[in-house]
């Protein structure tokens, strides 16, 4: 008797949840749309190109990419990144180093070879696209 009225009750409250969700208009992000509903295609933005970097907002960031990197492949094989930022190009190529941290293994031990745990630049480095905030944001980094 007490599993077929936990049943009955699990199963009633699962599909009133269902039709109040599926009734229900969210306006988060997609505005006043219905889930189920198709929202406008993101607008298209560029990436904003800035000669000598983007300022960083907190100690210890990750530097902004100041440049598009459509075409780069980071893959296990090649990096297109290192073409400009590796230890042997920078100078030619008038770009930033890669950060010595980037060099050490996760126990602090200089490596002849940038880290595994680094190589994949954009888990950090990302590129900004030039574009409204999607929320209002009053967030303002060190001066």
């Amino acid at each position: 008797m007490k599993r077929t009225t936990l049943v009955t009750l699990t199963t009633g409250l699962a599909l009133s949840l269902s039709a109040s969700l599926s009734a229900e208009t969210f306006d988060p992000l997609r505005g006043p749309i219905p889930l189920t509903g198709d929202s406008a295609p993101a607008a298209m933005m560029k990436v904003e190109v800035v000669q000598g970097g983007f300022q960083r907002s907190f100690e210890q960031q990750p530097p902004m990419i100041p440049h598009d990197i459509e075409k780069y492949d980071i893959s296990l094989r090649s990096n297109g990144c290192l073409k400009c930022h590796s230890e042997e190009t920078f100078e030619k190529e008038k770009a930033p180093r890669v950060s010595d941290s980037h060099y050490q293994d996760r126990d602090g031990n200089v490596l002849a070879k940038i880290s595994s745990r680094r190589y994949f630049c954009t888990q950090c480095h990302t590129v900004q696209l030039s574009g409204a905030p999607l929320v209002e944001n009053t967030f303002r980094g060190k001066p």
